[in-house]
């Protein structure tokens, strides 16, 4: 399932010559949210996964599939309310049959996912 343009929406993407950093914002009134968890809404870590995945693609222009996950580590826990912008911060290295790929998810001054893991086209 695509979540841009439902869950959340990219504002503009920074490329660097050791990362690209996607600032998106998250789409309050997404149903995700109606379901996890209503009147105290929090992005779900699967939605914070797929979104990483999402601007990975993007850089690619490739469907990818995440094939094995070596660290996803959630540090705190990001409220559409509380953090309604955030950064996705991908560093990507092509590897065989797909990309390495390391990433952490910012916002208000906290650090919410750090993600490394590879992935296949």
């Amino acid at each position: 399932m695509l979540l841009e343009n439902k869950y959340y929406e990219i504002k503009n993407i920074e490329t660097t010559t050791s990362e690209n950093i996607f600032h998106i914002r998250l789409i309050q009134d997404c149903d995700v949210y109606n379901g996890h968890f209503p009147g105290n809404p929090v992005c779900p870590g699967v939605c914070n996964i797929e979104t990483i995945k999402e601007c990975a693609m993007h850089l690619t222009n490739k469907n990818l599939s995440i094939n094995a996950i070596q660290k996803c580590r959630f540090t705190a826990v990001a409220t559409p309310h509380e953090c309604p912008e955030m950064d996705i911060i991908i560093n990507m290295q092509p590897s065989d049959n797909g990309f390495t790929v390391k990433a952490i998810i910012k916002g208000q001054g906290k650090t919410y996912m750090e993600f490394k893991g590879f992935m296949t086209v």
